[in-house]
Order: structure tokens, then C-alpha cells, then sequence
């Protein structure tokens, strides 16, 4: 069985002062610490992507699909029909443009923000309410107003053909994409040097 390579957060020292090999883990966090920009922006495509791809398999538990490039595609190519290769194209063009301006905001704005531990643990509860914040917005008001205008969704998506399942879907997408944001963008801050 091999060593434990891991280092404890509360024993973090300036990341250029760590002897020996980190654990993956540890060199992504310090990497996030170091690079804070690069590192939202990275976190937030494999989020976005993590969450799009959990999205279309909703439908395998009774759940309606969450097929965001789909519906980005209307609003930027709305010459093309739905769900064509180039509506398609186009919509994931402008998810993955959000998923960064999104992450980047996370990363600048609401994470050190949150009164929570800035811990993984901690950065993982920011993720998630930063998701779900993000999933309000989404079921109260782009998708009854911008994907589906006068469709009669209602305000946060209850009165649409799927009712309930509809939010639920939105919610468990956003709930995915929070979840990974935080488990990604969770920084190793480096603390004041010790004297030797």
C-alpha cells in the first residue's frame, strides 16, 4: 500500500516550500492558489461539460432533459432550426463563453465571500449554493422568458408540461455544475513562511 503523499490543510505552508512529491490533489490546489483566472477557467468547462452531459441522462429517471446547448443555439442562431448540427454548434459555443464568464465570476466575486471554511469541504458547500443561485435564476427567469417565451412555464418553470420535474431538473444540473465548480476551484492560500 502506498504512502499517504497528502498534506492537511491546516498545516499548509507557502506552496513554493513543500519537500517532496504532492498528491495530484494538492498540486491542482496550489495550481488553483497560484493561477486563480486560469484555474476558474478550466473548473468552469469541465463543470459546464460534467453538468451537460448529466443533463441529457435525466431523461433515464423520468426527468426532462436539460439541454442547454440546444436552447443557447436558438437564442444565437435563430435562422437555423433546432437541434441541427449548426444550432447545436453554436449554442455550446456560448455555454462553455458562460460556463467561463460564470466560473470566473465565482472565482472573483462570491468566493471569498461566502462566510464558509475555506476548506474543500467548505469549497465544495460555496460551489453548490453558487449553483443553485445560478439555478433560481435560471427556472425563475431564463427559461420561462428567454428559452420558452410565452409558453406559459410560469415563474421558475412550475407550470410548463413536466410541472415540478422541470425545476427538479434544473436544480440537479445546477446542483452538478456547483458541486464540481467547488471541488475544482478550491485554492491551497498559501500562509506566512516559517522561520527556520
Amino acid at each position: 500500500m502506498a504512502a499517504d503523499t497528502s498534506i492537511p490543510i491546516d498545516s499548509i505552508a507557502p506552496v513554493d516550500t513543500f519537500e517532496g512529491p504532492l498528491a495530484a490533489s494538492d498540486r491542482w490546489r496550489a495550481f488553483v492558489g497560484r493561477n486563480p483566472f486560469a484555474a476558474a477557467t478550466v473548473a468552469g468547462l469541465i463543470a459546464t461539460q460534467m453538468a451537460t452531459l448529466v443533463g441529457y441522462y435525466f431523461i433515464g429517471v423520468g426527468l426532462p432533459q436539460t439541454p442547454w446547448p440546444l436552447f443557447n443555439g436558438i437564442l444565437v442562431a435563430p435562422q437555423t432550426a433546432y437541434g441541427t448540427v449548426a444550432s447545436y454548434f453554436a449554442g455550446q459555443s456560448i455555454h462553455m463563453v458562460d460556463a467561463v464568464v460564470f466560473t470566473i465570476l465565482y472565482a472573483v466575486l462570491v468566493y471569498g465571500r461566502l462566510p464558509l471554511p475555506n476548506t474543500v469541504g467548505g469549497d465544495i458547500v460555496k460551489g453548490i449554493i453558487y449553483g443553485e443561485v445560478l439555478g433560481l435564476i435560471s427556472m425563475g427567469f431564463l427559461v420561462p422568458y428567454v428559452y420558452a417565451p410565452k409558453q406559459g412555464f410560469g415563474l421558475f418553470s412550475f407550470y410548463g408540461p413536466n410541472t415540478w420535474k422541470l425545476p427538479l431538473s434544473i436544480a440537479l444540473w445546477h446542483l452538478t455544475y456547483g458541486f464540481l465548480v467547488g471541488t475544482l476551484y478550491s485554492p491551497i492560500r498559501a500562509r506566512q513562511s516559517r522561520v527556520s
